[in-house]
């Protein structure tokens, strides 16, 4: 019986194919972008959102947001330009009145952009 000398033993394979003592089966982390291939050549890249609409800085889009403890403003649409994007806020530029919103990722439903995204 071959005895892998794996950190924390359940969970590995034991060398008869079973996977240690306990019933746990090895947790496998998938890397942080990983490409496969695409339709014609192209290549689809899993991404976080973050680093996609970082990419996207500067275009048109309509965020689609949910404030569920808020009886004035449950569901409310910005429209404008994205300025900034981070893990848990984002600048929106609406310049058909000029002002400038900060807002919470996590009351994001959807986003509907005007324009093509890039990848």
């Amino acid at each position: 019986m071959n005895n892998y000398n794996y950190p924390y033993q359940s969970g590995y394979p034991n060398g008869n194919g079973n996977y240690g003592t306990s019933n746990e089966m090895p947790v496998i982390i998938p890397s942080q972008s990983s490409s496969a291939p695409g339709v014609g050549g192209n290549e689809i890249t899993n991404e976080y959102a973050e680093e996609l609409l970082n990419k996207n800085i500067g275009k048109t889009l309509k965020v689609y947001m949910s404030f569920s403890d808020s009886i004035e403003w449950r569901d409310k649409v910005f429209e404008g330009v994205l300025e900034a994007w981070g893990r848990d806020f984002f600048l929106i530029h609406d310049t058909r009145n000029d002002k400038r919103y900060m807002l919470w990722n996590i009351y994001i439903n959807y986003l509907e952009f005007s324009e093509d995204v890039t990848l």
